[in-house]
């Protein structure tokens, strides 16, 4: 694990303040590279301030995908959210020295007074379209980890309604109603449709967290079924986010 990285600012995980780096300066860096491509007169006084922008974000998504993996180790990680940050450094490195290269190389052909021609043509339009494409990158890397912190957070109209009728009395009750919930009651709910799991003696229906676990659906798949005391409380012990989420999921005590 990165150690500096997986360090705290103000309480809060460094990650989700470092990716606010690339995620909005590499679209500022983008859209001013555009804006030299569009207005040449510009570039002389603009291209190295674009270069520096571009330079700090690739810092700063690096330090951001370091980061996210530390908080990762302790956590879990959305996968596509880790698939997208990945692509942001990759992405933003490319740019940041495709611009170097390309502004020494209309540096040159202006101090010689050489057109650039049809390859001047060829260059801005590979420019134009990695800036395009980081812009995109950036807006959905930000989009899928916010996403991951709120996205159960902030029910729709009809989760909302469900999550009433869920909440009115007896509701918790009525799940296990039917029999006692012992282990082998709770070992037949051990899929997707419907993921049962008894944690410090009580008895959890997470089938809807699948779908919803930011560390993906498969660590959740894991525990359907089982007595996951040992799992949870290896992964979470002590975090008072993970058992508060939780405990939406409980249904009752678990029996001998």
């Amino acid at each position: 694990m990165p150690i500096a990285l997986a360090a705290t600012v103000s309480g809060l995980p460094l990650h989700p303040l470092a990716v606010h780096v690339p995620v909005v300066l590499l679209p500022l860096g983008a859209l001013g590279l555009l804006l030299l491509l569009v207005v040449p007169r510009w570039r002389a006084q603009l291209a190295w301030p674009v270069v520096a922008v571009l330079a700090i974000a690739t810092v700063g998504a690096l330090v951001a995908k370091l980061s996210g993996e530390a908080l990762a180790a302790q956590v879990g990680v959305p996968a596509q959210h880790q698939q997208l940050g990945n692509w942001l450094l990759v992405i933003s490195a490319i740019l940041l020295l495709a611009t170097i290269a390309w502004w020494l190389w209309e540096r040159r052909a202006s101090r010689r007074r050489r057109p650039t021609g049809v390859v001047g043509v060829l260059v801005a339009l590979v420019l134009g379209t990695l800036a395009v494409g980081s812009l995109i990158v950036a807006v959905l890397t930000g989009h899928s980890g916010a996403e991951a912190v709120w996205g159960d957070r902030l029910p729709s109209g009809d989760d909302a309604t469900a999550t009433s009728e869920s909440a009115e009395p007896g509701a918790a009750a009525t799940a296990g109603a039917d029999e006692p919930l012992t282990l082998a009651v709770v070992a037949q709910h051990d899929d997707s449709a419907s993921c049962w799991a008894a944690i410090e003696g009580q008895v959890y229906d997470l089938t809807e967290w699948v779908t919803q676990h930011p560390g993906g659906a498969d660590r959740i798949l894991a525990i359907c079924g089982t007595d996951a005391t040992e799992t949870f409380e290896g992964q979470h012990r002590g975090q008072a986010e993970p058992e508060e989420q939780l405990s939406r999921f409980a249904i009752g005590a678990l029996e001998e």
